[in-house]
């Protein structure tokens, strides 16, 4: 089923933050920076997101009542800033990074920060789809080799209502492939370009 854009306004940079939502990214910002100078083996893959603009592309959704479901997946959590951004929102959500010591991380920010979040490591390609498994093979940072974490994690890829991720330049397509072929028609995929701002698609 085709994938249906939905323009998200540059007027969202006006939006107001919560106060839980500022401590959050704000935490997370100095955690992320801290991790990166100490951590010798962090990947040099890893680059942080505009976790305020996520924020108020978030709100953005929220206000104008895209959402058909509550349940939330992050593509290549990191530290799980989205999931926890989401879950402050009373969403069900859940992040799945490939990295074990960026799940650790992430899981330490949810206890510490009383936030109901469940962050599982391995890969978010469902097995079972060849396809999408060989265009996984022409992306450098994903891994399709793993067990299914759909499996661990009790819900399928077609349960959850909004995904996000952060692909690299070049990458969107296999993370729209991705969502394309596995989510349920209505859910949304929410992406982060740089400095191409927020992307919202939706599967019709």
């Amino acid at each position: 089923m085709p994938l249906q854009p939905i323009e998200i306004p540059d007027t969202i940079k006006g939006i107001e933050h919560t106060p839980e939502a500022a401590d959050l990214i704000d935490v997370a910002n100095e955690r992320i920076e801290k991790f990166m100078l100490a951590e010798e083996s962090v990947s040099d893959n890893f680059v942080p997101c505009d976790f305020h603009l996520l924020d108020q592309a978030l709100t953005w959704i929220a206000q104008n009542h895209l959402l058909t479901g509550n349940r939330f997946c992050e593509f290549g959590a990191g530290f799980g800033v989205a999931t926890l951004l989401t879950s402050l929102r009373g969403m069900e959500s859940v992040g799945i990074e490939i990295e074990s010591n960026l799940v650790d991380q992430a899981s330490t920010l949810a206890d510490e920060l009383d936030l109901s979040a469940n962050f599982y490591c391995g890969s978010f390609v469902p097995r079972g789809t060849s396809a999408t498994t060989d265009l996984g093979r022409e992306v450098e940072n994903v891994d399709t080799s793993e067990g299914d974490i759909y499996e661990e994690i009790g819900l399928g890829l077609e349960e959850f209502d909004l995904f996000f991720a952060f692909p690299w330049p070049g990458e969107q397509h296999f993370f729209e492939a991705v969502f394309e072929r596995g989510a349920a028609v209505n859910a949304l995929l929410l992406s982060y370009r740089g400095r191409d701002g927020m992307h919202l698609l939706r599967k019709d």
